[in-house]
C-alpha cells in the first residue's frame, strides 16, 4: 500500500496520465504526433529530476505543476504540449483513481483470502456446539460454524460491494478549468473518450471536479469492511479470555507478549484490527465532510483526499492482513465450548420448554410458567428441571423424560447447520 501511494508512485502515474492525454489529443489532431510520441517515451520517473520537483514546489507551491515544470526540462520542445487543456485536478484525480484501482485489487485479494478461511472454518465446525450469547448474557446454543458463517456471509456482501464499486470509481477526469473543456473546443468529448480508453478507465458523463461522492463511497465502504473485521476481532478477544477459553489467538513463539508480565501472550492481532477500524472510520468521516465544495472547484475539499485516501487504504489492508493471519492460526477449543454450555445447564434451553408447553396452554401463559421455574432455579432453591417437574401446569402436559430431553442444551441448536450450508453454498462450497 505504501508503494502504491508514495510520492514516487504518484509522480510516475502522473506522467503516464499526462502521456495518455497527449496521445488522445494527438489522435484528435490537437497535439502533434511527434510531441505525443516524445512525451510517451519519457513518461517515466527516470526522466524527471526529483530534486528539481522539490525546488519548484518551494518556489511555486503547487506539486502537480512542479512535476510538469521539472519534466519539461527533459522534454524540450515537446514539453510545450504537456497538459494541453487540462487542469491539475484533472490529472491528480485520475492519478488517485488509478492508485485506488491498484489498492482495491490488493484489498479484494486479501478479502478473498479472509473469505476462504472462513469457508473452511464454518465447514469444519458446523456441528461444534457452543453457547449463543445475546445482550452479553447466555442464550440458546448455536454452533461455532454458525458464528463463522455469519462472518462469512458479511464478507461475501463486501466482495459484491467492491465489485459494484468499480464502475463508479474507475472513472477518468478531464474537464478543464470550469468543467466544460472549452480549451479544446468541439473535440473535447472525443478526447475524453480516448483518454479514458488509454488508461482502461470509464469516461464520465460530466466533469466531477466538485463532486467527490466517488471517493466518499469508496472510503465509506472501506469503513464498513473494517467494521466487519473489528467485529471478528472483538469476538476473538472475548472468546480468547482465559475465563472463557473457547478460541485462542495464535501468538508467535518468539513474540514478546508483555513488557511487564513474562507469562503473557497478548492477542495483538485482534486488538490492532479493532484500532485500525477506528482509523478507517475516521478517514471516512473526513471524506464525508469533503462532500460540500463550493462552486466548480474547491481546494479545501479536494486537498484532504491526498491524506485520507492513502491512509484509509493502508489501514484497511493491514486490518485485512491481520484478520487473515489471525484466522489462519486460530485455535479452537471444543471441550471448553461444551463445558461452557453445560455450565449454564438446562436453563439456556428454557425456550424449548416454553415452545413445547405453548402447544398445550398457549405461548404467553407458557412463557410466564417457564419464567417462574427459571427464577426459582436461579434463586438456587431447586434445579430448573425439578422446578418444572413439580409444577402441575407443566407436569400435566410434559413428562419428566420429555422435560429432560427438552432441557438438553446440546440438542437445541435449531437450524444452525442448515443455515451454515446455505451460506457455504452461496460461497461456492457445501458439505
Amino acid at each position: 500500500m505504501r508503494e502504491i501511494f508514495d510520492e514516487a508512485s504518484f509522480v510516475s502515474t502522473f506522467l503516464e496520465v499526462e502521456a495518455a492525454l497527449a496521445r488522445a489529443e494527438a489522435e484528435a489532431g490537437i497535439v502533434p504526433e511527434w510531441a505525443a510520441a516524445e512525451i510517451t517515451a519519457k513518461s517515466s520517473i527516470e526522466h524527471v529530476e526529483t530534486t528539481r520537483i522539490k525546488e519548484y514546489v518551494d518556489e511555486i507551491g503547487l506539486f502537480s505543476m512542479s512535476i510538469i515544470e521539472a519534466w519539461k526540462e527533459e522534454l524540450g520542445e515537446a514539453g510545450e504540449y504537456v497538459h494541453w487543456g487540462a487542469s491539475t485536478q484533472d490529472i491528480s484525480d485520475t492519478v488517485v483513481v488509478i492508485q485506488l484501482r491498484e489498492a482495491m485489487e490488493a484489498i479484494g485479494e486479501t478479502l478473498l483470502a479472509v473469505r476462504d478461511r472462513l469457508v473452511s472454518l464454518a465447514d469444519e465446525h458446523r456441528e461444534t456446539p457452543m453457547i449463543g450469547r445475546t445482550q452479553h448474557t447466555n442464550a440458546p446454543p448455536i454452533t461455532l460454524g454458525f458464528k463463522f458463517a455469519t462472518w462469512l456471509d458479511e464478507i461475501e456482501r463486501h466482495l459484491v460491494r467492491l465489485r459494484q464499486l468499480e464502475e463508479r470509481v474507475y472513472v477518468a477526469e478531464f474537464a478543464g478549468a470550469s468543467g466544460t473543456l472549452a480549451a479544446v473546443g468541439d473535440d473535447g468529448a472525443e478526447i475524453l473518450e480516448r483518454f479514458a480508453t488509454e488508461l482502461d478507465l470509464q469516461p464520465p458523463r460530466i466533469g466531477w471536479t466538485a463532486t467527490r461522492d466517488r471517493f466518499a463511497e469508496t472510503l465509506n465502504l472501506f469503513a464498513m469492511i473494517a467494521g466487519s473485521l473489528a467485529r471478528i476481532g472483538r469476538q476473538v478477544l472475548l472468546l480468547n479470555r482465559p475465563e472463557i477459553g473457547e478460541l485462542v489467538e495464535t501468538v508467535p513463539d518468539d513474540e514478546l507478549g508483555s513488557s511487564t508480565n513474562p507469562h503473557k501472550r497478548n492477542p495483538v492481532l485482534s486488538q490492532h484490527t479493532v484500532g485500525l477500524a477506528r482509523l478507517v472510520r475516521a478517514t471516512a468521516n473526513v471524506m464525508n465532510e469533503s462532500l460540500e465544495p463550493y462552486d466548480e472547484r474547491d481546494r479545501s475539499s479536494w486537498y484532504v483526499e491526498f491524506a485520507v485516501v492513502p491512509e484509509s487504504a493502508m489501514y484497511l489492508h493491514r486490518a485485512l492482513v491481520n484478520t487473515r493471519d489471525n484466522l489462519t492460526g486460530l485455535g479452537v477449543e471444543p471441550q471448553a465450548m461444551e463445558r461452557n454450555v453445560h455450565r449454564s445447564g438446562p436453563l439456556i434451553a428454557s425456550e424449548a420448554v416454553m415452545m413445547a408447553l405453548a402447544e398445550e396452554i398457549g405461548r404467553q401463559t407458557a412463557h410466564e410458567v417457564v419464567h417462574e421455574a427459571a427464577t426459582t432455579a436461579l434463586d438456587g432453591d431447586v434445579s430448573f428441571r425439578e422446578a418444572l417437574a413439580t409444577d402441575s401446569r407443566v407436569a400435566d402436559h410434559l413428562s419428566e423424560t420429555r422435560i429432560e430431553s427438552l432441557t438438553d442444551p446440546i440438542e437445541y441448536i435449531g437450524l444452525s447447520t442448515t443455515f451454515i450450508d446455505r451460506v457455504l453454498e452461496a460461497s461456492g462450497r457445501s458439505s
